[in-house]
């Protein structure tokens, strides 16, 4: 973000630029520059400006490698024009697509979010007070927000209005309804328990239709890195230049093109749960948060039954204990003997054994139950009852995405392998495909005149290929060994290439 930042100040700068960047409606980069003012300071000019600056000099650089190449006009100038025009797409599209990508994770911590607010006003706390709580909370985007809201409020700015300004640009439906839900009932008294608890609709749909999305858009990228090195092939082959050392120039843009590729579809549609709740050297495994949250959810269920029936959190804790898995029963040992054997709060003692749980989800949900049970122990059993079968179900959507992407992970695996084949293959008829003697009397070799050596820029450009294509593939489906499985793909094209050059005599 800081570089993009940088390039965004930079090209503001540029008067011509920016006066044309200012021509135009774009109300969707309008929301989403200000949807990313608490991480990154930039302006549309400055965005449209920058793309137009990175259009142009990817357009001028390629027309001179061109002109360098000795490349034809009716060639390059097309070409030129297409990268400039996809750089400034890149460009112009990131706040957007960025702002998107926060709108899922947004719609998952809504409902959990502001079942902090109800917690503060339970407990006779005000808005400032929930706000706070919130900017404390280690949510990925919502957290910096809400800081940037009590800046505004220790200026003088009232945070309802500051709360209304931030609803406005927001991707999330859920998150607009719940603040707006906030100060409606703020402004008339009501009470936020049932207006605020209802299931976040938004995120269950979003996953739904990104798990749809899944499959056909992992095949689409994982095609596209290894048919485009096809493509390439048989281009370099019919120009006769396999036997160039410029073709080298052509490896860092494809392991690049498969970087930003698969670095798009991992941010949207990797089988990503929750973060650690530590960090370390060996952080916990996506698997066993997701264990761990599965497990959570059937102790709230146990718990809300207890505190339904009248016991005290103290109680409860202690009667659910034997009942709960053993994941989750490290949290409520530390509980019961922080509180048995230090005479220390219930809070507190929760608030330090939410420091065993593996993701942040379960340490910030455990956190929250001594909170709720302050104001009735009862009224908490009932709402966690009804928190814990909403989040059971959207658990189980989450789950759908992750065994997607292990039945994919086969499809992938086997298509980089038979393209890496299918390179080697293909690198051995270069000289065949020559379109000089293709269209002459005959081929402009015989064999034993042509060997590996003189094919080598080819092969080592389609080596370097293969070894990437196989490492980003393999990472981009989750993949435990992509560094073995990179190299399995490139020793498989040199095999190849070795096994169809000595039968064809090079």
């Amino acid at each position: 973000m800081a570089i993009y930042e940088r390039l965004s100040g930079f090209g503001e700068t540029i008067p011509l630029l920016s006066n044309i960047a200012q021509r135009g409606d774009r109300d969707e980069l309008d929301r989403a520059v200000v949807f990313l003012q608490p991480l990154m300071k930039t302006s549309k000019v400055g965005v449209v400006s920058s793309a137009y600056f990175v259009g142009l000099v990817v357009f001028l650089l390629m027309a001179s490698s061109s002109c360098l190449l000795q490349l034809s006009l009716l060639f390059a100038l097309p070409l030129s024009s297409i990268l400039a025009i996809v750089f400034y797409y890149i460009i112009v599209s990131y706040p957007v697509s960025k702002m998107n990508s926060y709108k899922l994770s947004l719609a998952e911590e809504a409902d959990l979010l502001f079942e902090q607010f109800i917690l503060v006003f339970q407990s006779g706390g005000t808005i400032f007070d929930a706000i706070s709580l919130v900017a404390e909370s280690d949510h990925p985007y919502l957290s910096s927000a809400f800081k940037g809201i009590l800046k505004q409020a220790a200026e003088g700015r009232p945070p309802e209005e500051s709360l209304m300004e931030f609803a406005k640009h927001q991707p999330s439906e859920d998150v607009r309804r719940y603040i707006i839900a906030v100060i409606s009932a703020l402004e008339r008294k009501t009470d936020l328990l049932d207006e605020l608890s209802g299931q976040s609709f938004e995120a269950d749909m979003t996953l739904r239709s990104k798990n749809l999305e899944l499959e056909s858009r992992l095949l689409v990228v994982a095609a596209l890195v290894t048919y485009v090195p096809i493509l390439l092939t048989l281009s370099l082959s019919l120009l006769g230049t396999a036997t160039d050392p410029v073709v080298l120039v052509f490896a860092p843009l494809f392991i690049a093109l498969n970087a930003f590729l698969r670095i798009r579809f991992t941010s949207g549609y990797a089988a990503y749960f929750d973060r650690p709740q530590k960090m370390g050297p060996s952080p916990p495994s996506q698997r066993e948060i997701m264990e761990e949250y599965d497990d959570f959810l059937n102790f709230m269920v146990l718990l809300g039954e207890r505190l339904n029936t009248g016991d005290t959190l103290e109680v409860a804790l202690v009667e659910v204990r034997d009942d709960s898995s053993s994941r989750i029963q490290p949290l409520l040992d530390s509980t019961i003997k922080t509180v048995s054997w230090e005479s220390k709060g219930i809070e507190e003692a929760m608030n330090e054994a939410a420091d065993y749980a593996r993701g942040q989800r379960v340490a910030n949900m455990y956190r929250m139950i001594p909170r709720m049970c302050e104001y009735s122990a009862t009224e908490a059993g009932n709402r966690l009852s009804r928190i814990a079968s909403r989040l059971i179900v959207r658990s189980a959507v989450l789950r759908e995405r992750e065994s997607i992407i292990q039945a994919q992970r086969f499809k992938v695996y086997l298509l980089s392998i038979t393209s890496s084949i299918v390179l080697g293959l293909l690198s051995s008829l270069a000289p065949y495909l020559y379109i000089g003697s293709l269209l002459s009397e005959g081929p402009s070799w015989t064999p034993g005149s042509v060997t590996l050596m003189d094919m080598l820029p080819l092969a080592l450009l389609l080596f370097t290929i293969t070894l990437s294509s196989g490492y980003q593939n393999s990472k981009m489906v989750g993949g435990k060994r992509s560094k073995l499985f990179g190299v399995v793909c490139a020793v498989l094209y040199w095999l190849a290439l070795i096994a169809s050059s000595s039968l064809l005599g090079l």
